[in-house]
C-alpha cells in the first residue's frame, strides 16, 4: 500500500511541476519582478510550505491573485526604478509574513472564510480584468505608456493596431493551443497540462523565428524589432535568483499600506483555497486555518528575505493534485523539488521561452478569474450581494484593492442592516444556551451575519461532533447568505443531520429565490 501511494504522488507531484514550472515564471513577469522570484517561491512553496501547512492536499506557490499587488508594491515603493521597487517590495512581503504568523498564531483564521463571497468574487474579477489588461500588450509585442488599470485597458486599441507580426504569431499559436486542449480528454492533459505545452511550441516558434538574435520585421508600412527581448531573461546560477530586501523606505505610509495588503489578500485566498480542497479532498479531511497561516506567514517571511515572490495555497494547482490522485502533503514538496532540480540543472531552457506565449497563459487565467457568469450568479442570490461585487470591482479597478474590499464590505453591512434592523446585533452574535442530555440548543435571537457568525461556529467546534447541536434561528430577523453558505461548508465536512440540526421559523422568507440566498423573518408575524 505504502509503495501505490508514494507512486501515486510521486505523478502527481510531477504532473503539478508540469503547470507550476510556466505558470509561476508568467506570474512573476506579469508582476513585474525577476522570473526568478516565482520559480524561488514555487520552490519553498512546495519545499517548506508542504510541512508547516495545514491542509494536506494544497500546493502552494504564486499565484495570480497576487499580480496586481505585486505590480503596485513595486510601482510604489520604487518611484520609476523597476529593482528597487522590487528589493522594497520583497521586505513589504517578510513583513507581511510575520503578520501572517501571527494571525495564525491568534486563531484568526475562522474569520478569514467569513468573508462575503460577492466581495471575494469582486475582488478577483477585478484582479482578472487587470492581468488582461496588462498582458494584451505584452501578446502584441507593444510597451503601453499607461500605469494605471483603466490606463491599460484604454491603451488596448492602439497595442492592437501597432502589433508586433512575430510576437503577435506566437500569442495567437499559444491562444488557439489552449482552446483545443480545453476539448481534450483529461487523462490526456493531466500527462500534457496545457501551459506546458503552450510553452513548448511556443519556444519552437521562437527558435523558427530566430528571437535570440535582435533583427527587423516588416509590418504596419514600417520596421519594428524582434529578437531576445521578447524571451524570458533569468539567470544562469542559482546563487544568482536571490535578490536581499530593501528597508529603506520601511517608515512611510505607503510600506506599511502594502504589508497590510499582502498580508489580508494573501491569507484571504489560502484560507479559501484550503476550504474548497477540504470539499474535493476524498478522505473528507478538515484544514486546520491557522496552521496554515502560520506556515504562509515563515515562507512569505522567507521569500521576502531572498527574492522571491508571496505564496497562497493556490486552487488551480491544488484541483489538478486532487484530480491526479495525491494522498498527501509528498505531492506538493515533490513540485518544489523538481523545480529546484530544473532550475539548478536546466536554466538555459527557461532563456527560450517567449514572453507572448506566457502572456496569453496568463490571459486565459485572468478571463477565468473575471468571468461574468460570478455577477448573475450573486444577482440570482440577491441583489444587494450583486451591488457588493460591482462596488469591490469597480473600486478596486479605479482606486486600489484594499479599498476595493473596505467598499464591498460596507455595501454588504448596509444589506445586513436593511434586512436585519439593527447595527450593534450584526457585531455580537446574540444566543441562549440550553444544554440536553442528547444535543447542545443554541437559540439565536438576532440577526445572524457575515460578521457575527464566528460566535456560532466556535460553539459548534468546542462540541466538535461529540454531542448534536441543535440550531435554533427561530427568532433571527435575518439569516444571510455567508451563513447559508457556511452551514453548507460544514455538511461537506461531515456535519449530518446527526451532528447539526437548523431550525427556521415557518416565516422565514428567502430574500430571492436561490437556494444559497438569505432567510428574511417577516415582522409582526409569531
Amino acid at each position: 500500500m505504502k509503495s501505490k501511494l508514494s507512486y501515486v504522488d510521486l505523478f502527481s507531484g510531477f504532473s503539478v511541476f508540469l503547470i507550476a514550472l510556466p505558470l509561476s515564471v508568467g506570474i512573476a513577469v506579469a508582476s513585474g519582478a525577476p522570473p526568478s522570484a516565482g520559480l524561488l517561491a514555487a520552490m519553498v512553496g512546495g519545499m517548506i510550505g508542504s510541512w508547516l501547512g495545514g491542509s494536506a492536499l494544497t500546493i502552494n506557490g504564486p499565484a495570480a491573485g497576487l499580480i496586481v499587488i505585486v505590480v503596485g508594491a513595486i510601482l510604489d515603493l520604487g518611484q520609476g526604478d523597476a529593482r528597487v521597487g522590487f528589493q522594497r517590495a520583497t521586505a513589504a512581503i517578510l513583513v507581511a509574513g510575520l503578520f501572517q504568523i501571527a494571525f495564525g498564531v491568534l486563531k484568526l483564521g475562522k474569520y478569514g472564510v467569513s468573508v462575503p463571497t460577492s466581495v471575494l468574487h469582486g475582488m478577483m474579477s477585478a484582479i482578472g480584468i487587470s492581468i488582461v489588461a496588462k498582458q494584451a500588450h505584452v501578446a502584441f509585442g507593444v510597451a503601453p505608456e499607461s500605469k494605471s488599470i483603466l490606463g491599460l485597458i484604454s491603451e488596448i486599441p492602439h497595442s492592437f493596431a501597432n502589433f508586433n507580426p512575430e510576437v503577435l504569431v506566437v500569442a495567437l499559436f499559444s491562444a488557439v493551443i489552449l482552446l483545443a486542449m480545453m476539448n481534450l480528454p483529461e487523462k490526456v492533459t493531466r500527462l500534457l497540462p496545457a501551459p506546458l505545452v503552450v510553452v513548448m511550441v511556443g519556444m519552437g516558434l521562437a527558435g523558427f523565428l530566430d528571437f535570440e538574435h535582435e533583427h527587423t520585421v516588416a509590418a504596419h508600412m514600417a520596421t519594428m524589432v524582434a529578437g531576445p527581448k521578447f524571451l524570458l531573461n533569468i539567470p544562469d546560477h542559482l546563487s544568482s535568483l536571490i535578490l536581499l530586501p530593501d528597508f529603506s523606505v520601511w517608515a512611510s505610509g505607503m510600506f506599511w499600506k502594502w504589508v497590510i495588503t499582502i498580508a489580508l489578500v494573501a491569507s484571504l485566498e489560502s484560507l479559501l483555497s484550503a476550504v474548497a480542497v477540504d470539499r474535493m479532498d476524498p478522505w473528507k479531511r478538515t484544514s486546520d486555518l491557522n496552521r496554515e497561516l502560520v506556515s504562509k506567514g515563515v515562507c512569505n517571511s522567507l521569500l521576502g528575505m531572498i527574492g522571491g515572490l508571496p505564496i497562497i495555497a493556490e486552487i488551480v494547482r491544488s484541483t489538478a493534485n486532487i484530480k491526479n490522485g495525491a494522498t498527501g502533503k509528498t505531492s506538493n514538496f515533490i513540485h518544489g523539488v523538481l523545480i529546484l532540480v530544473f532550475v539548478a540543472l536546466a536554466p538555459g531552457l527557461l532563456h527560450k521561452i517567449p514572453l507572448s506565449a506566457l502572456a496569453v497563459i496568463l490571459i486565459f487565467v485572468g478571463l477565468r478569474l473575471a468571468n461574468p457568469k460570478q455577477l448573475f450568479h450573486l444577482a440570482e442570490i440577491g441583489h444587494g450581494h450583486a451591488l457588493a461585487f460591482v462596488a469591490t470591482l469597480a473600486v478596486t479597478l479605479y482606486e486600489d484593492l484594499l479599498l476595493g474590499v473596505f467598499c464591498g464590505l460596507l455595501v454588504e453591512l448596509g444589506y445586513a442592516i436593511f434586512f436585519g434592523k439593527s447595527v450593534g446585533a450584526l457585531f455580537k452574535i446574540r444566543f441562549q444556551k440550553e444544554h440536553h442530555d442528547s444535543h447542545l440548543e443554541l437559540k439565536v435571537n438576532g440577526p445572524v451575519v457575515f460578521t457575527n457568525w464566528t460566535g456560532i461556529s466556535d460553539e459548534i467546534e468546542r462540541v466538535n461532533k461529540k454531542k448534536k447541536v441543535r440550531l435554533d434561528f427561530s427568532e433571527a430577523l435575518l439569516v444571510d447568505h455567508s451563513t447559508i453558505e457556511q452551514l453548507d461548508r460544514l455538511r461537506s465536512q461531515g456535519y449530518t443531520a446527526d451532528h447539526l440540526e437548523v431550525v427556521f421559523h415557518p416565516t422565514h422568507e428567502k430574500i430571492a429565490h436561490h437556494p444559497m440566498s438569505g432567510l428574511v423573518k417577516k415582522r409582526g408575524k409569531k
